[in-house]
């Protein structure tokens, strides 16, 4: 480097080994990686801002972990005037190198292997013996564990290593090369998923004074040990489980903006129900929260409305006022959110209030949304919102969406109007039975029960409007077997807004006094020696919710309540393949095809979860589950969002509901690793009436070894 340069911004050197995944939507999305963990960590070391010499040259050393592959070395100088930047590719390796070949994941029951490869670049010829330590829910026979072997110079050695995955969670892998003069070990890691779907079983029961209830490990008997949990609820609110409600909606492994607002909406105001811990969620909700902030951010169009899954596909308004109604909540719980970008968010909304004289059928529940955010903000709508309180009620159809008039009526001072509205939201709340069908606002009874109890607590609506309200909404728990992320987050808010009124509960729990709601999670490690007794100590009954959430040891079997799943494999020349003669190295198409029983509106969730044995093939050469290049199958619904992750292929669609079709999408997969391999089911959902699914059957598939 020139002497002139005086300081060096760093050196940055990474690498990485084993991580793949990519998104897709609207064909224009950006790859992003969301696979599961690598199986060897990603390597990346910084040195900060370091001084050079007076020749101008800098030395930095790095401790680098057990790594062979490639890395690049990046740097970063200037001075007062001048700036510049280098990278260059560095092989690190040891003198001999053991590439292991290992599954990216493996599912419970599945029996597979490692393949090692020992490259004797430029070690000694001589004895050498690979060792390895096996933790967690994965064995290997005791004869693979150590083995001993010759090795000349320049030769190389390849190993197979058969394992089994005997429980679920991470599992670990320590390998150990040792020969003359070497020491070269490495350390794998990988999951290993239960292969069958979460259920959730939920009980109410009520406990009159003197009454108690008793918790065990023997609620959770019927999971896959490591997956059960347990969640206790005794609170103001009949039903309403919060602890899990905020584990459904921390485990939801999908990511639109409404979901990724739903899943950390609710951690803003955590603090107030429970400890994140009680609650069974992730302690650190400051970082949750403020991922959840990058990530919608990220999704701005340049008219500051909010995409579904990219900043191209902006056009839901109700979404986008969802949105900004989440970031002024974290503004005002002290998180930083950019204020131009805010600006251009509520500016949208503004834009959106003044062109609302005319109100179309559906537009009026994105208008009130808007109202209600903008008065939160203290922006200047009180001419707007008394005109449409006066003149277009009849326009707002939707019970939130009133509720969303009179919040922002109250929030801006005129009580009367608010209160008049808000006995009308209610007045239609009453007579609104649960809509069999998806709605453009996400809207059900539950979640606008829900979504107008937390307001009318929130702008101190009449005692009696809200307990009439309260009544509704258990009421429509009661009859919601499955609920959406919508019906969930709002209901987390409509308990933390009730929390006040559970002062009086007086409880025990194991025989020490508790006032107040209350609300925990067990996971089934903590019940397996002991019970756990809660007594109604106070002078009139309460509510206790007891969810027994976990994945069940027997799978359930395929299911068609309102969609149709099926999923064939074909070869690359439209013939079916031979699922009994797989073998590694093989490429198919994976094809899924969906049929409707019903036109209705819907925002369906297609995900279809590989067997480990199977890796999906180069997306890329198969753009957004395109069935062009393969004339034998069928397409007639293009999805709007595609993700391609290591253990699965995920699909969206937006169905407009004008008439039922049956329509299919594929992706190709290439076997990689020779085993035995559970085959979990596909499923297709519409993720805001959950109750209408589709499903395929659990199977299994083998892979053989190539001839």
């Amino acid at each position: 480097m020139s002497t002139e340069i005086r300081d060096l911004y760093g050196f940055l050197i990474d690498g990485m080994q084993g991580a793949r995944g990519a998104i897709r939507s609207g064909g224009d999305a950006l790859p992003e990686l969301t696979s599961e963990r690598p199986t060897q960590e990603p390597l990346a070391r910084f040195s900060g801002i370091v001084k050079t010499g007076p020749d101008g040259k800098a030395r930095i050393d790095f401790d680098l972990p057990a790594f062979n592959g490639s890395l690049r070395v990046m740097a970063v100088a200037w001075t007062k005037t001048k700036a510049g930047s280098a990278s260059t590719e560095v092989i690190v390796r040891d003198p001999v190198v053991a590439l292991v070949t290992a599954p990216r994941f493996l599912a419970l029951g599945d029996r597979s292997q490692f393949s090692v490869v020992i490259d004797n670049v430029e070690g000694k010829p001589g004895d050498y013996a690979l060792d390895l330590d096996v933790s967690g829910p994965l064995t290997a026979t005791p004869d693979v564990l150590h083995r001993k072997f010759k090795l000349e110079a320049g030769a190389r050695k390849a190993l197979t290593i058969p394992v089994t995955a005997t429980g679920v969670g991470r599992a670990g892998v320590d390998l150990k090369l040792t020969g003359p003069g070497l020491t070269a070990p490495q350390t794998l890691a990988l999951d290993v998923s239960p292969g069958t779907s979460e259920l959730y079983r939920r009980s109410v029961r009520t406990l009159a004074p003197g009454e108690s209830l008793t918790l065990s490990g023997d609620l959770v008997a019927g999971f896959v040990p490591g997956t059960g949990a347990v969640s206790l609820a005794v609170s103001s609110l009949a039903g309403i489980d919060v602890p899990a409600l905020l584990q459904a909606l921390d485990r939801y492994p999908y990511g639109c903006s409404e979901q990724i607002v739903s899943r950390a909406l609710p951690l803003l105001y955590v603090n107030r129900l429970a400890k994140s811990e009680a609650l069974g969620i992730d302690p650190d909700t400051d970082q949750r929260i403020r991922d959840a902030i990058e990530r919608v951010l990220a999704r701005q169009d340049s008219n500051g409305a909010f995409g579904v899954w990219s900043a191209s596909d902006a056009d839901n308004m109700w979404l986008h006022a969802f949105v900004t109604d989440f970031l002024t909540r974290a503004r005002e719980n002290k998180f930083d959110v950019p204020q131009k970008k805010f600006d251009a968010a509520l500016e949208r909304l503004r834009n959106l209030i003044a062109n609302a004289s005319d109100i179309g059928a559906g537009q009026g529940a994105p208008i009130a949304y808007a109202a209600y955010v903008l008065a939160r903000n203290g922006r200047e709508v009180m001419g707007d919102l008394r005109y449409l309180a006066d003149a277009k009620l009849d326009s707002f159809e939707s019970p939130l969406s009133r509720a969303h008039l009179a919040a922002a009526l109250a929030l801006l001072g005129d009580r009367p109007r608010a209160e008049a509205v808000f006995e009308k939201a209610v007045e239609r709340l009453s007579t609104l039975g649960n809509p069999l069908y998806s709605d453009a606002d996400y809207g059900s009874r539950l979640r606008d029960g829900a979504g107008l109890l937390a307001l009318a607590v929130e702008t101190q609506m009449p005692a009696a409007e809200i307990e009439r309200t309260s009544k509704i909404v258990e009421d429509a728990r009661a009859k919601t077997a499955l609920t959406s992320t919508q019906e969930n987050v709002f209901m987390v808010l409509a308990a933390e807004a009730l929390a006040d009124r559970s002062e009086t509960i007086a409880l025990s729990v194991d025989d020490t006094p508790r006032q107040g709601a209350f609300f925990r999670s067990w996971n089934a490690a903590a019940l397996a020696n002991k019970t756990v007794r809660i007594a109604n100590n106070g002078q009139g009954p309460v509510s206790a919710v007891v969810t027994v959430s976990g994945n069940p040891l027997t799978p359930e079997p395929a299911a068609e309540r309102g969609y149709k799943i099926e999923r064939a494999y074909w070869t690359l020349d439209g013939k079916p393949v031979d699922l009994a003669a797989i073998k590694q190295n093989d490429r198919f198409v994976v094809a899924l095809t969906v049929t409707e029983y019903e036109a209705a509106f819907a925002r369906l969730l297609l995900v279809d979860r590989l067997p480990s044995g199977l890796e999906i093939d180069n997306p890329d050469l198969f753009e957004g589950g395109s069935t062009e290049a393969l004339s034998f199958l069928k397409k007639t619904v293009d999805p709007t969002h595609t993700e391609y992750r290591d253990d699965r292929f995920v699909a969206a669609f937006a169905r407009d509901g004008q008439d039922k079709a049956s329509f299919s999408v594929a992706y190709i997969v290439r076997a990689v690793t020779p085993g035995h391999y559970v085959s979990p089911p596909a499923t297709i959902e519409d993720m805001y009436r959950p109750d209408r699914f589709g499903r395929t059957a659990y199977g299994t598939i083998d892979v053989a070894a190539p001839k």
